[in-house]
């Protein structure tokens, strides 16, 4: 058995230390390295993620290297350090479709850092492991930035196997870069080293299984956001409600890209595919420029010009057509108001395909076009600042099928910094719900990719969404209302209310454990009849009922009556909140106390201190969460009950379609060459 060295460190990513703005120019994290030197079989050695150079005859040494080339996709971020391993035995790391082995490939999914993995390879006596923490030209281990790298040797022989590696996606709850189970050939059929090499396309993305997967890019509890390491929920249980309320997914969820040429021209069909996401919305008209490496539609950090703010805002593309008409740099500028097929300007809806059809000259070789994310304040859909070449340096026009695949790197979703962000196809000054122009300005100014996490639903009366008041009315009778108080960046609905008088035996859930099937469908569908009627069936229940025949809008309220008794004192209560996937308002698990111990009334003062520290948005975990108030799987845009995905089986699988959140392909992200070196 031989072994390179490992690091006994998990690497913690919080927000504080990788900021992941819009640039993702920052400083990797200080963190306290052990580092173990172990003599191999062969009589070499390996320090500071290095193998055996050399070897007994038959072996040879191989350079890995990973490089981060995420920087213009629609996922820009870092990866982490990670491990690796070498044996002839496949299944190296995990198993496809089983639960994670507990031997440290969660820690490296969830938070980065590849020691304890390493640590649990070596101990198993697999040919050859390691790890890698300290990205090319570093001195001291941390993540590896857009244009950065990790580097490191392996040494082994034909009968040793195959080479696996993985890291951490870091811009994502528990995803990892890994070859499949069966490795990466280091050598060839007769025995000799495979010369150097592009693997990437070896390489998968991976789901762990072990956490809730959030919005990429956007989660609160994903490596550059949580403020510490395994934060996130596990997959398919109930939990506080902790995820972001204003997720955008990437294009790829958005819009379908294809492109032809023909003659010189090139025709870029951009078709809204949105209903087939998390989130369902409509895009804006497309303005489009051709130009030359002078200009760019907006730089990163800076203010939106007025034209931008416009499309971005509410839509329209024609202040940036005359913002930019004989501008320095550019060539042709233009707009695409009309659906192809259509006869009238107008948005596109999903299933519908706005056309730009252009002839690029050498002089403005590049194309840049943008349009608007309409369930928004101001999102838009653009590509990277420098847009994406027609033609070669000579002139040559360029295959569509090369620009096509620029066009899916380079296109993201941007935050034009102008208006503040509300809850996307739901807040009361986007496009879908009012005028032009009416919100409040963004309090971060400044062009960025859109990574909006905050949580409309957190805080106190579950973020301004919800209230309840008891008062009680004589003897152990109490009157509770619950008011619908929703309004601004998140109107919403409430849904009937399933209510109980219960013993200190029995709840509605049990935090970190799977709800019942009568709390899904309460918090996916609304529907609060399957848990009254059980919990009228239980002898740890006394008074119980479901109050309300609908919903109820934004200031509006449900009203009922509850009697406990000495034995039967707490109250539990749930409502949906609508729009979400399963998202319920509710007291925790235990309710709250209406009695003391010794079954006297308690006080309204002190019943409405419980309720105010302890009402909350709660995830049922039956359902994956989709974007904002526009999924297509939420009530009440959902065709029929029950109809969204799950969060998870909890076994390591391939991030493949159709997933709910969409990531951008392993080539867009990251590039992997293995090169003998002797």
């Amino acid at each position: 058995m031989r072994f390179t060295t490992f690091t006994a460190c998990s690497l913690v990513l919080p927000l504080a230390v990788i900021a992941c703005g819009d640039d993702d120019e920052t400083t990797g994290p200080t963190t306290t390295t052990t580092t173990t030197t172990t003599t191999s079989a062969s009589g070499g050695s390996g320090a500071g993620g290095q193998g055996q150079g050399g070897g007994p005859v038959g072996e040879t040494t191989f350079l890995v290297t990973i490089e981060n080339i995420s920087g213009e996709s629609a996922l820009p971020g870092p990866i982490a350090p990670g491990a690796f391993g070498v044996d002839p035995g496949g299944d190296v790391l995990f198993t496809e479709n089983a639960p994670d082995r507990g031997e440290g490939l969660e820690e490296l999914a969830e938070d980065g850092g590849g020691g304890v993995l390493a640590q649990s390879l070596a101990t198993a006596g697999v040919a050859v492991s390691g790890a890698f923490d300290t990205p090319t030209g570093a001195d001291q281990p941390g993540p590896a930035m857009p244009g950065g790298s990790y580097t490191f040797e392996v040494t082994a022989s034909a009968a040793d196997g195959n080479l696996t590696f993985a890291t951490m996606l870091v811009q994502s709850n528990d995803l990892f870069f890994a070859p499949d189970g069966a490795g990466i050939p280091l050598f060839e059929p007769d025995g000799t080293p495979i010369a150097e090499t592009d693997v990437t396309s070896q390489v998968l993305i991976w789901d762990a299984g072990t956490e809730e997967d959030q919005a990429p890019g956007a989660g609160p509890a994903q490596a550059p956001r949580q403020s510490a390491a395994g934060e996130g929920a596990d997959e398919g249980v109930v939990r506080p409600f902790a995820d972001t309320t204003r997720a955008l997914p990437l294009p790829a969820d958005i819009v379908d890209v294809t492109v032809t040429e023909s003659g010189g021209e090139f025709s870029i069909n951009i078709a809204n595919r949105s209903d087939m996401g998390p989130l369902n919305t409509v895009i804006a008209p497309v303005f489009w420029a051709t130009h030359d490496n002078t200009w760019s539609l907006f730089t990163g950090g800076n203010d939106a010009s007025p034209g931008l703010e416009i499309l971005a805002e509410d839509g329209s593309p024609m202040t940036l057509v005359t913002e930019n008409t004989g501008a320095a740099g550019t060539g042709l500028v233009g707009a695409v108001a009309i659906v192809d097929g259509g006869s009238t300007e107008g948005p596109a809806a999903a299933g519908e395909a706005y056309t730009i059809s252009v002839t690029p000259t050498a002089s403005e070789p590049f194309l840049s076009f943008a349009t608007m994310v309409v369930a928004s304040n101001d999102a838009f859909l653009a590509l990277h600042p420098a847009g994406v070449r027609l033609l070669e340096d000579n002139g040559d026009v360029r295959p569509a099928a090369d620009v096509q695949a620029d066009i899916q790197r380079l296109l993201a979703v941007w935050d034009a910094g102008t208006e503040a962000n509300e809850v996307p196809g739901a807040g009361a000054n986007q496009p879908m719900q009012g005028g032009p122009n009416s919100g409040p300005a963004d309090p971060v100014s400044g062009v960025r990719i859109y990574r909006d996490a905050t949580n409309d639903l957190a805080g106190p009366n579950v973020g301004g969404f919800a209230s309840v008041t008891i008062t009680n009315t004589g003897g152990s009778t109490f009157q509770v209302t619950l008011d619908n108080t929703s309004s601004g960046a998140f109107p919403g609905i409430l849904t009937p209310v399933a209510w109980a008088a219960h013993s200190s035996n029995i709840g509605f859930f049990a935090p970190g454990s799977a709800a019942s099937a009568e709390l899904e469908a309460l918090a996916e569908d609304g529907n609060g009849m399957m848990l009254a009627t059980l919990l009228s069936g239980s002898a740890e229940v006394g008074d119980s009922g479901v109050q309300g025949t609908g919903p109820i809008m934004s200031g509006a309220a449900y009203t009922f009556s509850v009697t406990a008794d000495a034995t039967n004192r707490f109250l539990s209560l749930a409502s949906m909140v609508v729009p979400s996937n399963d998202i319920f308002v509710a007291f925790p698990a235990a309710g709250i106390a209406l009695l003391d111990a010794q079954g006297n009334v308690r006080s309204d003062a002190d019943i409405a201190a419980d309720v105010a520290a302890n009402f909350q948005a709660w995830d049922a975990g039956t359902e994956q969460n989709q974007s904002g108030a526009a999924g297509p799987d939420q009530a009440p845009q959902q065709g029929t009950p029950n109809t969204g995905a799950s969060e998870g089986d909890g076994t390591v699988r391939r991030v493949t379609a159709p997933a709910v959140w969409a990531y951008p392909a392993v080539d867009q992200l990251i590039r992997v060459t293995i090169t003998p070196m002797n």
